[in-house]
């Protein structure tokens, strides 16, 4: 029998040195209705470490033919902008300081199974937070994070029985992101999905293809390859649209890829900035994984072709040598480790921003 034991946890905005915004302690009702209180733990600072050759394995779902037409569409339209010489809120030579801020309501799930239910603190959840705030900053896409809520769910950790735990857990409108921070996340219905997956030092698991049920990733009861999913915009989702039509969007993530997590060089946050990279509509910038001369790529002119994903954080790749460009091993939407990630592109930022009002702005 599983329990499930829930309780909503606000963050309220502080001044302070270390986070945007502070948890403060939670709660969670026991079998006999007492209140619980669950203490703050201290994760300790997240220390550098030397890097060490892992891989970072694809397993993104094809986006759909209607997502690649936005894309070469809004590239089109991005273009004309920037060559008039204009300045608004889809043109690719402005800056995060003239654009006017997106504002993103956003829920944290925290899903846990009945052993690991102290894995989720409260001081990785304001870090996580926080790491996602700052690295959209040159997008202007600011989120509001309007509380956070945890369960304890054996099945539901795994990702088993999701359209149960999503229809129960999820808040809000298409507008509004949601992401399940699971402990022991596994894929069980990838249908729309884009993942990051990792294997340690020493098993370098492969990716066949765009089918997840091909994959050769551990069956462990909690697969430790899997980092995490994402659903990508969808264009069909209109104003009138029912929840019922979407409400498997979102972001699923491993909750030990969170600041201060256990996974060694994928502890920084940066799965979640990833994840939620896709859900702004970004493909990854190995995307086709070809270095074919006029290949589309991610439709964004700005990140040199690219026909591999990265492994780690190497010093520097070039997958495509005859072509204009390094690898953008940096980037948040190819495969590094988090000691690699540090940016979007300014024309990344931008296409996040015209998908967020062709496709999730008031609906």
């Amino acid at each position: 029998m599983h329990r499930i034991l829930r309780h909503t946890l606000i963050l309220a905005i502080v001044s302070t040195t270390v986070f945007t915004g502070s948890v403060s302690a939670s709660t969670r009702q026991t079998p006999n209705n007492q209140v619980d209180t669950i203490q703050n733990s201290d994760a300790g600072d997240i220390q550098r470490r030397q890097w060490l050759p892992q891989r970072g394995v694809c397993g993104t779902e094809e986006p759909s033919s209607q997502l690649k037409a936005a894309h070469k569409r809004l590239s089109l339209t991005e273009y004309r902008h920037a060559e008039g010489g204009r300045v608004d809120s889809n043109a690719s030579r402005a800056t995060a300081d003239s654009l006017p801020r997106i504002n993103v309501d956003t829920w944290f799930h925290v899903v846990s199974t009945s052993d690991q239910v102290n894995l989720v603190t409260n001081l990785m959840i304001a870090s996580q937070f926080m790491y996602l705030q700052q690295a959209y900053q040159n997008a202007s896409i600011h989120y509001n994070l309007m509380g956070v809520d945890r369960s304890i769910n054996d099945t539901w950790a795994r990702n088993g029985d999701s359209a149960a735990m999503k229809r129960t857990l999820r808040k809000g409108s298409y507008g509004t992101l949601n992401i399940y921070f699971q402990t022991n996340l596994e894929v069980s219905d990838p249908e729309g999905a884009s993942s990051r997956l990792y294997a340690p030092f020493g098993h370098h698991h492969q990716h066949h293809g765009q089918n997840f049920d091909e994959r050769d990733v551990s069956s462990s009861p909690s697969s430790p390859n899997l980092l995490g999913f994402c659903t990508l915009p969808n264009p069909d989702i209109n104003s009138t649209s029912s929840i019922d039509d979407y409400f498997n969007d979102g972001c699923n993530i491993l909750a030990s890829t969170m600041p201060g997590g256990s996974i060694e060089h994928y502890n920084r946050g940066g799965t979640t900035v990833h994840e939620v990279g896709h859900w702004h509509g970004l493909l990854h910038t190995f995307q086709g994984q070809t270095c074919s001369a006029g290949a589309d790529g991610d439709y964004i002119s700005d990140t040199p072709q690219q026909s591999t994903p990265t492994e780690g954080c190497p010093a520097s790749k070039d997958s495509c040598p005859d072509l204009p460009g390094m690898d953008a091993i940096s980037n948040f939407m190819d495969y590094s480790s988090d000691d690699c990630y540090q940016s979007f592109t300014t024309e990344q930022a931008m296409r996040m921003r015209s998908m967020w009002s062709t496709m999730r702005e008031g609906k």
